[in-house]
């Protein structure tokens, strides 16, 4: 996720998104959305309704001979409309596992790892769609959710009208005119990743009751979560929750469709900002490309801030100690985010000059292209996935209700991320080398300081290469089911930077490989051998001296 969406983890810079959002609007003239042709209804088990369509017998996307896929609405209720998009496996839908496939934000869609990632198909400069060989559906049946309410094209209600130039949020047409039709909702109902978590619940048991109607191919019960960025507090606390609700399917006191969970995946995520946040000074300038980003004033600041009295160390510490209930909780908690991100993490974007997501590219930086933002514009895609409503690949409703919480800097998630390697479950870490904005220094940190029970065993065990086909990709510590893997030449999207890599990150995990080499069935006494240190360095990379396209 590139400045304009995953600043939505940025204060600093939210409202210049916004206005270079509003600019690229302008100029896209465009009726209403049409209302969507042949669209397919089906109710739920459970009495929920799940209105679809097919969009690769349109063209549209995954257009593998064979492979189908289902794009719609979950609708909860008369105010809850959650879009999907489920892709078959490509190798055996009916016995591979369901995968969750979740960006971050908060507020990003996740549609971006779908078309940006690993998803079927990219989107050329030419706003059509080519298969992508290394999807994830290559070995898994993924599910692609647009959450919370507000996200991508799911709504509560919709209306006509425009995005305000400051701010990014839907106004009606009295404003500036109807200059699309974009969705309403109340932000501050969905707020904080816990309610997220509850919320995707019963968007997730509502479309796995319509599943047999919709594809009696898919019989597999096994489910993975996989996540990025913002995902580091999703994945966490979405499947600890998630697996709490099964468990009680499972003994009889719920009613749903129990599953089988098999691995958490995180991609580049912000788990904990206690113990990630003194890393953004390091990783500034101490990185393994020797890239000085910052000087030493800088440098020495952004370390002060983070240590002072009353700096962010001790403001996050504060929010732990808050019941994180009330409106006063929620205060402090939103004053030690904007502490820690305005003054230990965000020095870097005001004086590095270097990308949010790759340290190596400039801060304006055009990679991964974003094409298909305007391939969702077309009338022909939008009637073949069944939707009438604008894209938004990034909510500020949602970015603000979240900031308003100060969800961002609450200690619960490396406690839910602690219960879950308690689990009969894989967990994998995956960080590419070159993200700054949630760098792998932070990663490796968080999976040295949780405590688990096999935690002293993680850490002695040592860094080993990570190859494919005898190509070194990275470096692995891996013990029983945890494995943190740093991923070379790759930025904060590691999917787009390194398909293969990432490919095999998953597949291992999914299906009890060793992460290193995927040669040896993990155990519960597995571990790899090598050094302490993942010691890999790149050489210097200067910044391009041609311009670059700005990133809106």
């Amino acid at each position: 996720m590139r400045g304009f969406r995953l600043v939505l983890l940025l204060p600093l810079a939210a409202s210049s998104w916004a206005l270079s959002e509003i600019e690229r609007a302008s100029m896209i003239t465009r009726q209403l959305p049409k209302a969507p042709t042949g669209v397919k209804t089906i109710t739920t088990p459970n009495n929920f309704t799940i209105r679809y369509k097919e969009p690769g017998s349109e063209g549209v996307c995954e257009t593998t001979p064979g492979v189908k896929s289902y794009s719609g609405y979950v609708d909860l209720s008369p105010r809850s409309h959650t879009f999907f998009w489920f892709f078959e496996s490509r190798r055996d839908p009916a016995n591979d596992p369901v995968t969750l496939w979740l960006n971050g934000g908060p507020g990003s869609d996740s549609l971006i790892g779908l078309f940006e990632e690993l998803g079927p198909c990219h989107i050329h400069s030419s706003l059509e769609s080519y298969i992508n060989p290394y999807s994830w559906n290559e070995v898994s049946n993924i599910l692609f959710l647009s959450q919370p309410l507000g996200v991508g094209f799911s709504y509560s209600e919709t209306e006509a009208g425009s995005l305000n130039p400051l701010t990014g949020v839907v106004e009606d047409g009295s404003f500036a005119g109807a200059q699309g039709r974009y969705p309403v909702v109340d932000a501050t109902i969905i707020d904080t990743t816990d309610l997220a978590a509850h919320a995707t619940w019963e968007v997730l048991q509502g479309f796995l009751g319509g599943l047999p109607q919709l594809d009696a191919e898919i019989k597999s019960k096994e489910f993975n979560l996989w996540t990025e960025s913002y995902g580091g507090h999703y994945g966490p606390a979405f499947f600890n929750y998630f697996y709490e609700q099964n468990a009680r399917i499972a003994n009889g006191t719920a009613h749903g469709v129990q599953l089988d969970f098999k691995s958490l995946g995180i991609i580049n995520g912000i788990i904990d900002e206690a113990i990630q946040a003194s890393y953004y000074p390091e990783f500034a300038v101490n990185n393994t490309y020797g890239i000085k980003a910052v000087n030493e004033t800088v440098y020495n600041y952004m370390k002060f801030a983070n240590e002072m009295p009353n700096g962010c160390q001790d403001q996050v510490a504060l929010c732990k100690l808050t019941n994180r209930t009330s409106v006063a909780d929620y205060a402090i908690c939103t004053e030690a985010t904007n502490m820690c991100r305005d003054n230990v993490e965000g020095p870097y974007y005001q004086f590095g000059g270097r990308g949010v997501y790759d340290i190596r590219h400039p801060y304006n930086d055009p990679t991964p292209p974003s094409y298909y933002v305007e391939y969702l514009q077309k009338d022909s895609v939008m009637d073949a996935i069944g939707v009438d409503i604008n894209y938004t690949e990034a909510s500020n409703d949602v970015y603000y209700a979240f900031q308003q919480t100060g969800d961002f800097v609450w200690p619960n998630f490396i406690e839910d991320l602690e219960k879950i390697l308690q689990l009969p479950v894989r967990v994998s870490l995956g960080y590419g080398d070159a993200d700054y904005i949630c760098n792998w220094f932070g990663g490796q940190a968080i999976s040295l300081a949780v405590n688990y029970t096999h935690a002293a065993q993680f850490r002695t065990a040592g860094y080993t290469p990570m190859t494919v086909d005898g190509v070194e990709y990275g470096e692995t510590r891996e013990y029983g089911n945890f494995s943190f893997t740093r991923i070379y030449q790759a930025g904060h999207e590691v999917p787009y930077y390194q398909p293969i890599a990432a490919l095999q990150l998953f597949n291992r995990t999914l299906f009890g490989w060793d992460i290193a080499a995927g040669t040896t069935q993990v155990s519960p006494g597995y571990r790899t051998n090598g050094t302490s240190r993942a010691t890999h360095t790149e050489s210097y990379v200067p910044l391009s001296t041609t311009s670059s396209e700005t990133v809106h």
